[in-house]
């Protein structure tokens, strides 16, 4: 049987003490940069794993951290999960995924099955049972990063997109391209779900002298199928949207399909613009012109924020993350230039 490396094998492998190996594997206590590498290096070298059962006992932690999402399915919270994943690695926890599926019920599911499994903490994107954070900051040992689209109470750390910005951003491009007809494949009417891009849809519109209809806006559920349900109602109105902003890149990539099938041409029939910038985004063929939110800065500094109120418990901190709009062809920016 292969023998285990301990913390003492790198320790040596390193030449330093046995409690300056350990600082640098927990990530607790100041290590110069010289010596984190030269423990890091013997780390690979000899192939070490940290006993996490022993460091369970030792710490009182799990050195595992949940992540609660909505739709995994989804391309963006994809993305967002490898961020959180590669920045706990690195400070040597482990993250454990759940999935609401936008359900109220499930997310209080997710919670309990992050509960059996005592995670240290909690990364929780957009949650839809606002109360339920503050139920498991008051009765679990788990602490709580928030990230969320729109405002909240300070009782916890929170990372917030400004959505209105981006929502408002994209708009008024649409109108800069001389658009005044402009659909919106909108966020769930639910007021559990933020509606600060259907704020700065309105006020992109407003600015712009351009009145609301209310006939231009089919709610969407953010899911697979919503987008194509959304744009037959808005293509099957009487006087049609010329341009369409959707509230995320799923809806708007469907949204483009079905136009397409139904004869349209993107961008010279129908506009077409979205919220996230997903991978999918940049595929040749689908070129869609989106809000870009910063959703490896997100992840990151989420297990960051995290892990370090793990460490060391901190007053609740708030940052706020702009997103960027991100023009590819989808929108006839390129017809206006005259670009082919």
């Amino acid at each position: 049987m292969a023998v285990r490396v301990t913390i003492k094998d790198v320790a040596k492998q390193a030449n330093v003490a046995i409690s300056t190996a350990s600082r640098v594997i927990n990530n607790s206590g100041y290590v110069s940069e010289d010596t984190r590498q030269r423990v890091e290096e013997a780390i690979k070298r000899l192939g070490y794993v940290p006993n996490s059962i022993a460091r369970s006992l030792k710490w009182k932690q799990t050195f595992s951290i949940g992540l609660i999402v909505s739709d995994i399915g989804n391309p963006f919270y994809a993305e967002l999960a490898q961020a959180v994943e590669r920045a706990a690695r690195e400070r040597g926890y482990s993250v454990l995924l759940t999935n609401t599926d936008s359900k109220a019920a499930q997310e209080r599911d997710c919670v309990g099955v992050l509960a059996a499994k005592q995670v240290d903490g909690i990364i929780w994107y957009s949650p839809i049972n606002e109360e339920l954070v503050d139920e498991v900051m008051e009765n679990s040992r788990a602490t709580v990063v928030v990230i969320t689209g729109k405002e909240g109470h300070l009782g916890h750390h929170t990372i917030r997109i400004d959505d209105q910005l981006g929502a408002f951003e994209a708009v008024n491009h649409l109108i800069s391209l001389g658009h005044t007809r402009i659909g919106y494949i909108a966020e769930p009417s639910d007021p559990k779900f933020p509606q600060e891009r259907m704020k700065g849809y309105r006020r992109a519109l407003a600015e712009a002298g351009l009145e609301f209809d209310e006939s231009l806006v089919v709610r969407g559920t953010y899911q697979e199928g919503s987008g194509r349900k959304a744009i037959k109602v808005l293509l099957g109105l009487e006087e049609r949207p010329t341009a369409v902003f959707c509230a995320n890149d799923l809806m708007a990539i469907e949204a483009m399909q079905y136009a397409r099938g139904v004869g349209l041409r993107i961008p010279e029939d129908l506009a077409v613009v979205g919220f996230d910038n997903t991978k999918l985004a940049c595929l040749h063929g689908i070129d869609l012109t989106t809000v870009a939110q910063p959703t490896y800065e997100m992840g990151r500094e989420g297990a960051k924020l995290l892990i370090s109120s793990i460490t060391k418990p901190l007053s609740p901190r708030q940052l706020l993350l702009r997103p960027s709009l991100v023009v590819r062809r989808s929108c006839g920016q390129y017809l206006k230039e005259g670009q082919r």
